[in-house]
């Protein structure tokens, strides 16, 4: 009889452990690309900051109070957890990273959330790093990786469980049942301030792969799921972005993503490109999100809400909707979208090619890029229509780039599954 009772105890106990890791949910609100510049970095305006501008698709000058709006939204929600996918500032200026981990980091700290960052690739060690003078710029610091951690050492690095030693990738605890594993995939170690290059692609280096599998292991072997965050993509968002915007996602990302399903590693919180998507890579439960989250200085100033309750995570989307003295937030954030794609595929095309059709082309493109950057895009009638009318002009100049404007427009606009902006991803199917 002992023995049937003592079965029963711990058949029992066992039920309670599995019931409790299944129902215990938490909150996580998610931000990436927030790009913070500090008000100090626009000493003067004039034609340097103009410059900068015009090839940008980001409210830069807004960023305070943007991320101050976006910090009221996650303390409204009252997540128990941030996760901030990177980028977290203009340019990697210690000023920038300064402000944003003693004001608005600490802000939510104090307001109950814990935080977690992990590095973009305008964060670290960046030759772009300048204050605006008027016609002309100076540089001003940039941070270390060893700075950086120390900088963010109460939003992460503090309360590591383990660091990798070879990039700014870690793992920390979020409950009894759940890891995060943060992954740093940029190559800061290859900008050059001598030509002014800061390398916009990711990797990941063989040996943080080989700390993510003791990872893995290890979180096993103490019976924790991992949730993961990285600044570039895993998977491609849209068709052919691997092959011609590859540096939004990390190299070789097709045989990192299996081995991610291989490990269990289902849902990655990523950033980068600016846009609101999710997408999928595998089939089961080799299946792995890739859920990107869009920019609070970029159209439509999102902050992602997630609701774990293992093995489901329900999705939802909200953004910041009003800036003092605009009208219409939506509307500048979109006017400030088109034009800086307008500007840079002008620019692109050869000079040989007429101003009006170059323009044409740009503006058709930039219509398709806002759709993905809000998510769950739909390709109208009138769409169709004009992306035809523009590629048949550009065509009688450039077959070649009339192709890759046909490309560019029809995938912006073809959504890959799964839903991107409200969802629930079930993660035992």
């Amino acid at each position: 009889m002992k023995t049937i009772i003592s079965a029963l105890t711990v058949c029992w106990l066992g039920i309670l452990a599995v019931a409790a890791q299944q129902s215990s949910a938490f909150k996580i609100g998610v931000l990436s690309d927030i790009h913070f510049m500090a008000p100090e970095l626009l000493d003067k305006p004039g034609k340097a900051f103009d410059n900068y501008i015009i090839h940008d698709r980001k409210l830069l000058e807004q960023s305070p109070e943007l991320l101050d709006s976006a910090v009221h939204v996650l303390i409204q929600e009252q997540p128990e957890f941030v996760f901030i996918c990177g980028d977290l500032t203009k340019d990697g200026e210690k000023i920038s990273h300064r402000y944003v981990a003693d004001h608005y980091l600490k802000q939510l700290r104090e307001n109950g959330c814990r935080v977690f960052v992990v590095p973009g690739n305008h964060d670290v060690n960046n030759p772009h790093a300048v204050i605006f003078e008027g016609d002309t710029v100076r540089r001003t610091e940039t941070v270390t990786p060893d700075e950086f951690a120390r900088i963010y050492k109460d939003y992460g690095y503090g309360e590591a469980l383990a660091r990798d030693p070879h990039s700014l990738s870690y793992t920390a605890r979020l409950d009894s049942h759940t890891w995060l594993l943060a992954i740093d995939a940029c190559k800061y170690e290859e900008n050059d301030f001598d030509n002014n290059v800061c390398v916009t692609g990711g990797r990941i280096k063989p040996e943080t792969m080989e700390f993510i599998r003791r990872q893995v292991e290890e979180a096993r072997r103490q019976h924790c799921r991992i949730v993961t965050m990285m600044h570039h993509g895993i998977v491609e968002h849209w068709k052919w972005q691997g092959k011609v915007m590859k540096d939004y996602l990390i190299d070789d990302w097709k045989s990192h993503a299996r081995e991610f399903g291989k490990l269990g590693l289902r849902v990655v919180f990523t950033g980068h490109f600016h846009a609101q998507d999710i997408t999928a890579f595998g089939k089961g439960n080799r299946c792995v999100y890739d859920v990107e989250t869009g920019s609070t200085v970029s159209f439509p100033q999102p902050v992602r809400i997630v609701t774990c309750c293992y093995p489901e995570l329900n999705i939802r989307t909200r953004c910041v909707e009003h800036l003092s003295g605009v009208n219409t937030l939506n509307e500048l954030s979109i006017r400030y979208a088109r034009s800086g794609i307008q500007t840079i595929i002008s620019d692109m095309l050869p000079a040989s090619i007429p101003y009006d059709i170059r323009q044409q082309a740009g503006s058709t493109l930039s219509k398709a890029y806002v759709a993905h950057l809000k998510g769950d895009e739909k390709m109208p009638d009138s769409y169709k229509s004009e992306l035809k009318k523009s590629c048949r002009s550009l065509r009688r100049y450039s077959w070649k780039y009339a192709f890759a404007l046909k490309v560019l427009g029809k995938s912006f606009f073809h959504d890959l599954t799964p839903a991107d902006n409200d969802i629930v991803l079930k993660l035992n199917k």
